[in-house]
């Protein structure tokens, strides 16, 4: 039997709207692309939500715009796709892995705050398979080190006062953690739209967005 990987589902709406946007002269960041940001906020429930090309682009976008650099770490989960660990070697900063524990596809919470350091600024914890992160946990290990966080001149890290969590949610679009939907439950969350990723269900074991 040939089982195919994500088959395209596209009716003649999505084609009509493709081709209306052709029609509009706007292929980028036109109108369309502004009233998907605002779509996406309102669902996810968030203040603000910004398109870039790529999941990957909106996670390096973050930790530019957090100053991550030179001389810092973030963590990130061993079980993930490569750009969740890319992103911050092309920054310049120290990649801090973190092993999944038995029985789970998710960052071992209980190594999270042993992986903090004073160099520590941001944990990219990924959502796998649909399912969200116990993000409850991880601001519980980003509370309990909060003593070594050293935000320097970044007036953002300077706001949070503690190592960001920037969830990598490519996995999650739709999904929902403690009645919060994803795109809400971290300090920011960076989506994908590729149509492999869309495989969210919603769980209650386990909640300003950028969509990619």
């Amino acid at each position: 039997m040939n089982i195919s990987f994500s088959p395209p589902d596209i009716s003649e709406l999505e084609i009509n709207e493709v081709i209306s946007a052709l029609r509009s002269g706007w292929i980028t960041t036109g109108p369309k692309t502004k009233l998907f940001e605002k779509k996406i906020a309102e669902y996810c429930g968030t203040s603000k939500a910004v398109c870039l090309n790529s999941a990957t682009a909106a996670l390096e976008m973050t930790l530019r715009l957090l100053g991550v650099g030179p001389g810092d770490e973030v963590i990130t989960s061993a079980y993930t796709y490569t750009a969740s660990a890319s992103v911050i070697d092309h920054v310049g900063a120290k990649i801090v892995l973190v092993d999944v524990p038995a029985g789970s596809f998710h960052i071992d919470y209980e190594k999270v705050a042993d992986a903090i350091t004073e160099r520590t600024k941001v944990i990219i914890p990924v959502d796998i398979g649909g399912v969200m992160c116990d993000y409850d946990l991880l601001f519980k290990a980003a509370e309990k080190k909060k003593h070594l966080f050293h935000p320097g001149e970044n007036k953002y890290l300077r706001a949070f006062d503690r190592p960001v969590i920037l969830a990598d949610a490519a996995h999650s679009f739709g999904a929902v953690y403690h009645g919060k939907k994803s795109g809400a439950a971290a300090d920011i969350t960076c989506f994908s739209f590729i149509v492999n990723k869309f495989c969210t269900v919603e769980t209650h074991k386990n909640q300003p967005c950028l969509a990619a």
